[in-house]
């Protein structure tokens, strides 16, 4: 029950303090008194009384471990057994297992020494307390602490009682006695502030982002409007350049196709003649529209020379496996040699061979050396 109480106690605390809006960090040094309730631990009867405790605290380790150095009072008591005048100095440590932006959550242990000041000479008899407890800022330079836990004494000299073997200390199921307890208390800070780092340096901050919001804010129309003018220039020059390119390809092809029906192949034994302007869908042997012009002054060559005989070569670029580019390069050539036996030439004046893309005129890297490297070529054989 004992137990029930104090855990109730912190987890309720917890929770108000978890609606706190300050931002709370521990100080280096600070200094506190509290007070708070106790009940002993000895005899059936024991009931609660107040209990007093001043301490000194420094921070150890920021945000992660704080030390305590505090002497403390309480008047135990067990109506018709024992009344016991404790005075108690100890040490703690405690460990803030994580943080939160309002209060600091702790676990505390520590030693310490107690004596019954009710008797004169009265031994000195070592004390262990543990429990857990909070601590937040409630202004500046100001720590509300509050926690719970047991003070587990090393012997059984507490109450002046011996316990009897039936009546064992319940944590240490031994005879050794100890005391509840749960306080709360004010720590005042000893140089610098604990609340909220400084409500001048929230406004500040909050100053500091407005004008980096409204500066951003400009600096993002500026360029809006800077990308806008540039994308129409942009835009104005890109279809400048266009309607010349156009012009110069229309007079390009013009001329090709000219050249084209100008230019005679010759045939020599032993030479060969790349048939440009021959291509081919992607990844196909299939015939492109315009490479019939070029095959027509095949053709013809084929007729003017009627005792040639030449080989055929179909070459690829490196897209794909050296196998899949073999294939494709004979189907190539043999496409080339159909078309000329469907328009009337002997099919025993031309072979076929495939070189895929071994036999490279220019570089693979660019798309433009990749076009060189899927050619047809005749070669003179007679």
């Amino acid at each position: 029950m004992k137990r029930f109480i104090v855990v109730t106690f912190l987890v309720a605390a917890f929770g108000v303090f978890n609606h706190a809006q300050a931002q709370f960090t521990t100080s280096e040094f600070a200094w506190g008194l509290s007070l708070g309730g106790a009940q002993g631990n000895n005899a059936g009867g024991d009931t609660w009384v107040m209990q007093y405790r001043g301490y000194l605290q420094h921070d150890v380790i920021p945000s992660l471990l704080i030390g305590q150095v505090g002497l403390g009072y309480t008047d135990l008591y067990a109506p018709g057994v024992y009344s016991a005048a404790t005075g108690m100095a100890d040490v703690r440590l405690m460990f803030t297992p994580f943080s939160l932006p309002n209060l600091n959550p702790y676990l505390y242990a520590g030693v310490g020494i107690s004596k019954n000041l009710d008797k004169s000479g009265s031994d000195y008899y070592g004390m262990i307390p543990f429990g857990v407890g909070m601590q937040t800022g409630i202004s500046r330079g100001v720590i509300l602490s509050i926690n719970g836990g047991y003070n587990l004494s090393l012997s059984d000299n507490m109450d002046g009682q011996t316990r009897s073997s039936t009546s064992l200390n319940p944590l240490t199921n031994s005879k050794k006695d100890g005391f509840y307890g749960f306080s709360a208390g004010l720590a005042f800070t000893i140089g610098g502030s604990n609340f909220n780092a400084s409500k001048d340096r929230e406004f500040s901050d909050a100053e500091a982002q407005r004008v980096k919001l409204q500066a951003d804010a400009e600096a993002q129309r500026v360029k809006l409007q800077a990308d806008a003018e540039a994308q129409r220039v942009k835009l104005y020059a890109d279809a400048e350049a266009q309607r010349v390119k156009d012009l110069a390809d229309a007079e390009a092809r013009r001329l090709a196709d000219q050249k084209s029906r100008d230019t005679v192949f010759v045939f020599i034994k032993g030479s060969t003649v790349i048939l440009r302007g021959v291509n081919f869908d992607f990844d196909k042997a299939t015939l492109m529209k315009d490479s019939e012009k070029i095959l027509w002054r095949a053709y013809n060559a084929m007729v003017a020379n009627g005792a040639v005989e030449v080989v055929i070569t179909g070459h690829t670029d490196n897209i794909g496996t050296k196998e899949y580019n073999q294939v494709l390069s004979l189907e190539r050539a043999q496409t080339v040699r159909n078309w000329l036996v469907a328009k009337g030439i002997t099919s025993n004046r031309m072979r076929t061979v495939g070189r895929g893309e071994n036999e490279t005129v220019a570089s693979n890297d660019t798309d433009a050396g990749r076009a060189e490297n899927r050619r047809i070529e005749f070669f003179v054989e007679k």
